[in-house]
């Protein structure tokens, strides 16, 4: 009994040694896992747009914090359960933050909440200004927002993360930390003869008048000084001279614009050879003015460019799709030539104002070209495609007609500029000195900049109207603007770029953590086109024999007929009939219509659920022949 006493404790040894190697080996996977978690941290970001990567602006933002700042998640959890869409965005969400809580070495701290309802959680978000939203019809409040604080306690809030604006989640996020870090804010002079920040006669007159959009938008980011069209210098701690619709202005107001970009002040100008937004406003006598054109010419001509007086730029290619009513027939869509839709091949990819944007809307657009013999640089940021032709101002004035144009739209084979970047050294635009400058000895002034001038001047003002680029939808209460075309992006870009700010651009439109599935709509369109015309078909012999059915039996006049021949009879059994069969055939085709799609979605179902297993089962299975092989081998030697 000796040797098999031996054996037994020789395996019992051999069982406690496994047991203990594995202990073991469970303590030096956790604290492997522990340690590079904290010092190793490797993640890795597949997504398309890469969703979860912070971008270099993000990233330089970060770095120069010098303060702390804590970031308050307000999350609630109920939210995600009754929606699953929001409980995805808001996972996205956190894991963008846990990413700059990363990034920023320390200088971010991140608390998560979930406010329960009547809880002290709950009193903290709204004492931030979070907004709550009803989940139910017991009125439960939820929210999804967000609150950060610096150490001089300024507050800045996202009051809640709306799924329209997840394409500029990182834009939001940074500009919130930026705000807080840098609390000395870019200063914008504006300059304007349109009413962008509200028509103050509306509003005499007991009119709604709001901001445009675009106004609100810098608002957020800058401080907005409003300028007098008669100023004598520009007022100093002005970054960034913003000038809209420039008309009429006086020599010394010229002058003072004059002085201040050679001085190395930053210009933003955007003129019109025909604004639209002006035509379709009253002008002094109730009428709308008759003068919509604007031109800063002696100051162009200074800088090396000039805008092509009484033309806009026609384009069929970048054509923005209308409804032109035509009599009898309601409306029908129709390309107008003079809207434009400009999109990645027309926008520069060489400059940081354009080079993240996907869309721009312009309207009535002018041409800018630069001038032979220039000193400065003109580089372009906006522009048609060769399918584009010069149309004269008046072709487009009043009520134009769509159809004409592009009836009679012939391409020039040219590219125009509508909007530029100018660089590089200038001299005034005012050799004489300053105009008027009364008794005594003229005061000293600028011949030459004394930098390279830094000038954006774009041929549009009507990209700023709200109508051409956003939409303002009301969120429980809260206005919200949400884009369709980058013309916000454009004109925040403009600045932060000539105010030497650029972090900002770049962040603004990342696309969606919800993926659309382009597949399954590239096989939706298909099944469309090849199954619309016999669907509607169907519909349509379907509609008739229920109407002529109701007339048979009465149902269009309020109750059946007093009696029923047998002809009458049999002819109502056969519209049935019809009927069903007709029902049968449209089923059908709406199967049809869904035949590829379900395919699809059954070989994903298998690859998800089935292959997996199946791979690993097949694999186990493979193990275990091959040790089964190899202990036969063992025994076969011993």
């Amino acid at each position: 009994m000796a040797p098999f006493s031996r054996l037994r404790a020789a395996f019992a040894l051999r069982r406690a040694q496994s047991v203990v190697a594995l202990v073991c080996v469970g303590l030096m996977l956790v604290s492997v896992n522990i340690i590079a978690a904290r010092f190793f941290t490797v993640r890795a970001d597949l997504t398309e747009d890469h969703l979860y990567t912070l971008s270099p602006g993000t990233r330089r933002t970060l770095a120069q914090i010098a303060e702390p700042i804590t970031l308050r998640f307000y999350y609630s959890n109920s939210l995600g359960d009754a929606v699953p869409s929001y409980g995805v965005y808001a996972e996205r969400v956190r894991e963008m933050l846990d990413q700059y809580v990363i990034a920023a070495h320390g200088k971010i701290r991140l608390e998560v909440y979930n406010p329960l309802p009547f809880s002290a959680v709950e009193d903290q978000a709204l004492g931030f200004g979070l907004q709550g939203v009803p989940l139910n019809r017991q009125g439960e409040q939820v929210y999804f927002g967000l609150a950060g604080t610096n150490s001089t306690d300024d507050v800045q809030v996202i009051p809640f993360f709306s799924p329209a604006r997840e394409s500029f989640l990182e834009y939001d996020l940074t500009r919130l930390v930026h705000t807080l870090a840098f609390p000395r804010r870019i200063v914008v002079g504006l300059l304007s003869s349109l009413p962008l920040e509200g028509d103050a006669g509306a509003a005499a007159m007991g009119r709604p008048s709001e901001p445009m959009a675009v106004i609100d938008q810098l608002r957020e980011l800058y401080d907005i000084k409003d300028l007098s069209p008669g100023l004598a210098a520009v007022p100093k701690g002005v970054d960034v001279l913003m000038l809209v619709q420039p008309q009429h202005l006086p020599d010394q107001t010229l002058f003072a614009i004059d002085q201040f970009v050679l001085g190395g002040g930053k210009a933003l100008v955007f003129v019109d050879p025909y604004s639209e937004l002006q035509a379709s406003l009253p002008g002094h006598m109730g009428e709308p003015d008759a003068d919509t054109a604007s031109n800063l010419e002696p100051l162009f001509k200074a800088w090396g460019l000039r805008l092509l007086p009484n033309v806009v730029a026609g384009d069929r290619e970048n054509a923005r799709r209308v409804g032109v009513p035509v009599p009898g027939r309601g409306e029908e869509p129709m390309d107008y030539i003079a809207w434009l839709a400009l999109r990645p091949p027309d926008l520069s990819r060489s400059d940081m104002i354009t080079a993240d944007l996907h869309q721009v809307n312009l309207a009535s657009a002018g041409i800018l070209e630069p001038l032979a013999g220039a000193k400065t640089r003109l580089v372009p940021l906006l522009t048609t495609s060769r399918e584009s032709e010069k149309i004269p101002v008046a072709k487009v004035k009043g009520l134009p007609d769509v159809g004409e144009l592009l009836a009679h739209f012939r391409p020039d084979d040219e590219r125009y500029i509508l909007a530029a970047h100018v660089t590089g050294m200038a001299d005034t635009a005012f050799p004489n000195g300053p105009p008027k400058p009364g008794k005594g000895k003229p005061a000293a002034f600028l011949k030459r900049s004394v930098k390279p001038i830094d000038v954006v001047a774009v041929a549009d003002t009507d990209m700023l109207d709200d109508r051409f680029w956003a939409e303002t939808q009301d969120f429980f209460g809260r206005p919200e603007v949400v884009p369709n075309a980058g013309n916000g992006d454009f004109v925040a870009n403009a600045i932060e770029v000539l105010a030497g700010g650029p972090d900002l651009v770049g962040l603004r439109s990342r696309g969606t953590s919800a993926r659309p599935f382009v597949v399954v709509e590239r096989i939706q369109r298909s099944a469309d086109e090849q199954y619309a015309a016999r669907q509607q078909e169907l519909q349509q012999k379907l509609a008739a024999a229920q109407a002529k059915l109701r007339s048979l039996t009465g149902g269009g006049n309020g109750g059946p007929p007093a009696a029923l021949s047998p002809q009458e009879s049999k002819t109502i059994a056969q519209f049935r009939a019809d009927m069903v069969t007709t029902r049968r055939q449209l089923r059908a085709v709406q199967a049809d219509l869904r035949r590829d799609i379900s395919r699809l979605k059954t070989l994903l179902e298998f690859v998800d659920i089935a292959l997996i297993p199946i791979v690993v089962a097949a694999a186990a299975i493979v193990l275990g022949a091959l040790r089964a092989r190899r202990r036969r081998r063992r025994s076969a030697l011993v």
